[in-house]
């Protein structure tokens, strides 16, 4: 008996089936190559693009265990990569990365999902001696291997810190070498103008006068800046004791209120109601900056104007403000009232260091200084001090 033939929906039906496992692997197989072609070369480009960075370059996985470096990595530290791939970055080159700090900086960036940015850090390398360091760190996150990595960029800024010592000393010694001169000359001029060296007449005494005011002056700025130099090279420390501030700021405003009576300006300081209490601060320090502030005020106060300091408690710090009404600040010059040299106007006097000082001062203290302003009517200066 023949065989009946099956219908064509019948054979093609079971061709289907017996061809159907073979067609998927095949599909899989050139997918799964076209990934990893694709993968492979994605590492390649990335890899170009680290490499072409001239700063060093770590990735970690999540055990802080190096994946991979640039060329600049192994260079400047002169690590191998045979020692250097598949180690903890704790244990590279005999643990010369063992660096206070680090540890617990990345160990955060796994744990918080966080990044750190310009950590600044100074270390005895064995090999290459010291170094100072910028470092930055983010954590990025692997879709192929499912897993979280560190990318580690580090700078290498000891030239830079270098350089900026050497131009503290050398600035600080010249400033140091005017200062006894300057010192020298105002006690010379002070004998001739009393007519202990001789008989001078009232028009060469009114001359003499403003040459000693001039030179009081430079005086001034080259003190101001010794005292830069030193905060900035952190050789003043405040000595903690108990300060009343009311009474620090009342013994301020007593000074400076022959000054502006002569330009007529009132002053005036609101309290709280309730006791205020004491803090624990460097007195003299604190009132170099109370009367930066006041002096800063009265300058630039017109005449008519009003100078008000108040003092509040807020809870865990106290708030010190000296409002001025004038002419006030400008918006886009603000941001950088607080820095070393800076000033407002080209024509005002002085050296340009004192509220970099007070700045400086403050923060020392655990507190914080800033300032608002609305042109043409009123500035603040504002800081704050820690309670015990």
């Amino acid at each position: 008996m023949k065989d009946q033939k099956k219908p064509k929906e019948d054979l093609l039906h079971e061709r289907g089936k017996s061809q159907h496992p073979l067609t998927n692997s095949a599909a899989e197989e050139t997918v799964l190559r076209r990934a990893l072609a694709e993968t492979q070369e994605a590492r390649r480009y990335a890899q170009n693009i680290v490499e072409t960075i001239r700063e060093p370059l770590l990735v970690m996985d999540a055990d802080l265990k190096v994946l991979s470096a640039n060329r600049s990595f192994y260079t400047v530290f002169r690590v191998e990569p045979g020692t250097t791939v598949g180690s903890y970055i704790y244990d590279l080159g005999n643990r010369q990365w063992d660096i206070p700090g680090l540890r617990e900086l990345l160990e955060n960036i796994l744990h918080r999902n966080v990044k750190f940015d310009d950590f600044e850090v100074e270390h005895d390398f064995p090999t290459i001696g010291h170094k100072a360091m910028m470092l930055n760190a983010r954590q990025i996150h692997n879709e192929e291997l499912g897993s979280h990595m560190i990318l580690l960029a580090i700078e290498d800024i000891s030239g830079l810190r270098k350089l900026e010592r050497e131009r503290r000393n050398i600035l600080s010694m010249f400033a140091h070498d005017m200062k006894n001169p300057l010192v020298a000359s105002e006690g010379f001029l002070s004998r001739i103008i009393s007519g202990k060296a001789g008989a001078v007449t009232e028009r060469q005494k009114n001359y003499l006068e403003i040459i000693r005011d001039e030179l009081n002056n430079v005086s001034q700025l080259v003190s101001d800046f010794l005292d830069f130099s030193k905060f900035e090279r952190r050789e003043h420390t405040p000595v903690l004791a108990p300060v009343n501030v009311h009474t620090e700021i009342r013994k301020n405003i007593e000074t400076e209120k022959m000054t502006a009576e002569k330009k007529q300006v009132t002053i005036s300081l609101e309290l709280p109601e309730t006791a205020f209490p004491v803090v624990n601060a460097d007195a003299a320090m604190i009132n170099r900056v109370i009367r930066n502030l006041l002096d800063n005020a009265i300058t630039y106060t017109d005449s008519g104007g009003a100078v008000t300091v108040k003092v509040a408690d807020r809870g865990s710090e106290i708030l010190v403000s000296v409002r001025n009404t004038g002419t006030g600040i400008p918006e886009d010059r603000l941001p950088y009232i607080f820095d070393a040299f800076y000033r407002v106007r080209r024509d005002t006097k002085g050296s340009g260091l004192g509220l970099s000082i007070a700045k400086t001062i403050i923060e020392s203290h655990g507190g914080r200084i800033w300032a608002e302003s609305a042109p043409a009517k009123y500035t603040v200066f504002s800081f704050t001090l820690p309670k015990p």
